[in-house]
């Protein structure tokens, strides 16, 4: 019987390789991947469940709005209310059902987003398939950005069915549409970041479950914890100002509308009595202090401006300080009436503020510093281009991270991990 040897020194004919060096376009890898995926998410029928649910939830938000904004417009109308003051009521109103919707829909797509996104590469891993996809040509980048522009656009879904809501507040609220851009464009941004995160600890868990848990506690960390962070670090960060007390005179004073028939005054007649006795006492009500009394002290007060870069990254901070400033009017003579995107903005920029501009009786001088007043924006500098800065350095971070876990070949894998 012959034995036949191999002959290490002959070569065995050259491994078939399809034209252009063996290796996929990105553009025609990624389009394969994100096609693949929306497949066989539309071919699911929770799919569709989430999305009229979504659509249901927000609807029925959106409507209990609308009804108690017409009872109390209706109310105000009905006490004869000028037609000029409830222009800016009907706008206000308008305003802040538009911002609240907007924050709504938010709100559930955070929730909703993480579940599209963690489960996109840990899934394809628990089910035996994501070893067959990697010894394909496509290369691990490619496989991401596939992963992650799929769950992008599934997260757009929810924001589509949201869209008839959001044009109903929008036009019944009178929001202009550069407001409305905005705040779409801007949900748009934030879903992109999630859905990175999601994608990126998918890569890095080996476990579907443990992925998903992950990345809910990264949205609870920038929704959340950003937020707990500030606050706690106030009472370490302080800074000592001279002052003493301001006192408010006007605060002390009776009703204008005291012994009066109110119930059968018109709208009017109440504010024409406001205007007589505002005229009466010009320094009352106004929230801004009469005297300072008092011997001048040291007074340790916070000092936001060294953490309020903390609050940059939350992903309600970055939505409400995009918004373009529009305050609506005044609902009364001293309180500029905004939304409460633009009241959430105002906040966030009043940490850049120097305490000591903020103290009513600093070294002993009445300021006259109106403390009821919504503060506005000038003298301040965006802070949203920062928060997305930073929550793009953390999406970038884990997907280069999520890129080395996934790459292949992989020289050592966590015990328990299924290949294929």
């Amino acid at each position: 019987m012959s034995t036949v040897v191999a002959d290490p020194t002959r070569q065995g004919p050259p491994p078939l390789r399809p034209p252009g060096g063996g290796r996929l376009s990105t553009a025609s890898a990624v389009r394969t991947v994100v096609g693949m995926e929306l497949r066989q998410r539309l071919r699911s029928r929770g799919w569709y469940v989430l999305l009229g649910v979504f659509f249901l939830v927000v609807g029925a938000v959106t409507l209990g709005a609308l009804g108690l904004r017409a009872t109390t417009l209706g109310d105000l109308q009905s006490q004869g209310m000028d037609p000029a003051a409830a222009e800016v009521q009907m706008r206000s109103a308008g305003q802040w059902l538009f911002d609240g919707v907007l924050l709504f829909v938010l709100t559930l797509s955070l929730l909703v987003s993480p579940v599209l996104a963690a489960n996109a590469i840990s899934g394809d891993r628990a089910g035996g398939t994501l070893a067959i996809t990697q010894v394909t040509l496509l290369r691990t980048g490619q496989l991401m950005a596939g992963k992650w522009i799929a769950a992008w656009i599934a997260s757009a879904a929810f924001l589509v069915a949201a869209l008839p809501w959001l044009a109903v507040a929008a036009v019944v609220g009178r929001v202009s549409p550069l407001f409305v851009l905005v705040g779409l464009l801007m949900i748009l941004v934030e879903f992109g970041v999630i859905t990175g995160i999601g994608v990126a600890v998918s890569a890095i868990a080996g476990r579907t479950l443990f992925a998903v848990v992950v990345t809910y506690l990264i949205v609870a960390a920038l929704s959340i914890g950003t937020m707990v962070a500030f606050v706690l670090s106030l009472q370490f960060l302080q800074t000592d100002v001279r002052a003493n007390m301001p006192e408010h005179d006007g605060m002390t004073m009776a009703d204008p509308l005291e012994g009066q028939d109110v119930e059968n005054m018109t709208q009017a007649e109440i504010d024409a009595a406001w205007a007589e006795w505002e005229r009466q006492n010009p320094d009352a009500y106004d929230g801004i202090a009469d005297a300072c009394v008092g011997p001048v002290g040291v007074q340790s007060v916070p000092d936001p401006r060294r953490v309020g870069w903390l609050l940059a990254a939350n992903p309600y901070a970055v939505l409400a300080d995009a918004s373009p400033w529009e305050p609506t009017g005044a609902s009364m003579q001293f309180t500029p009436d905004t939304g409460p995107l633009n009241m959430m903005s105002a906040a966030l920029r009043l940490t850049q503020q120097d305490p000591a501009e903020t103290t009513e009786c600093l070294d002993g001088q009445l300021r006259r510093i109106d403390t009821t007043s919504v503060p506005d924006r000038e003298g301040t500098w965006p802070v949203w281009p920062l928060g997305l800065a930073m929550q793009a350095a953390l999406t970038g971070g884990l997907l280069w991270w999520g890129h080395r876990r996934l790459d292949t070949p992989a020289g050592r894998l966590p015990a328990g991990t299924r290949v294929a």
